[in-house]
């Protein structure tokens, strides 16, 4: 029983871990993005990359963009009597079926490329919005609306007392490092205490 409890809490633990769960809603995602670019490509892209080579060419659209490997296998039409390539028989390149993945992997590519952007913007709003500098600059336009401003003044005074603050921070920042800067080395200090042994020994000597 208590193994079997140790397993459940394990479980427990791996199941709501942060990647699996993103993992869980990113399958879940492209599987139903999957029948929303099955359907833009079969249904507007590929008619019309058909119609444009169609138009092109003359002939079958993508089913006709074909190249024959040797000597093709012929069958006669059942409707019209004519003699036809059999396809199944022949050996043949089929550009019109790359042409259909190409069109298949950019359409994905593109909504993935879009939900991702989508979903780095919408994580950075919320990350600034939970900074520092927002709760503070929140908590400053609450007190300066207190104090009768109006939203725009109270929002402009509260970015500008900010700035203020940063200003003032990046000057002490500045002042410490010059400061820091203009203190002896380690080499300048031991320099200056060899010369002090050396006349502290002179003076003893006279």
């Amino acid at each position: 029983m208590k193994k079997i409890k140790e397993l459940w809490a394990e479980f427990k633990k791996f199941i709501s871990r942060g990647n699996v769960v993103d993992m869980a809603v990113g399958v879940i995602i492209a599987s139903a993005f999957t029948a929303i670019v099955t359907a833009v490509t079969s249904g507007i892209l590929m008619p019309l990359v058909n119609w444009a080579v169609t138009a092109a060419t003359g002939g079958q659209g993508l089913e006709g963009l074909r190249t024959v490997l040797g000597t093709p296998a012929y069958t006669i039409d059942e409707v019209t009597g004519a003699e036809i390539i059999d396809w199944a028989s022949t050996n043949y390149i089929d550009w019109g079926s790359l042409i259909n993945a190409v069109v298949d992997f950019i359409l994905i590519a593109v909504i993935l490329f879009t939900i991702l952007k989508v979903f780095v913007a919408i994580q950075k709003m919320a990350n600034d919005a939970n900074s520092v500098d927002a709760k503070k600059k929140r908590k400053l336009i609450r007190a300066n609306m207190k104090d009768g401003m109006s939203i725009s003044q109270a929002t402009e005074k509260a970015e500008a007392d900010i700035a203020a603050e940063k200003k003032a921070e990046e000057e002490k920042k500045a002042a410490e490092e010059a400061a820091a800067s203009a203190k002896p080395t380690t080499e300048e200090l031991l320099v200056q205490i060899r010369d002090l042994l050396a006349a502290q020994n002179n003076n003893s000597e006279k």
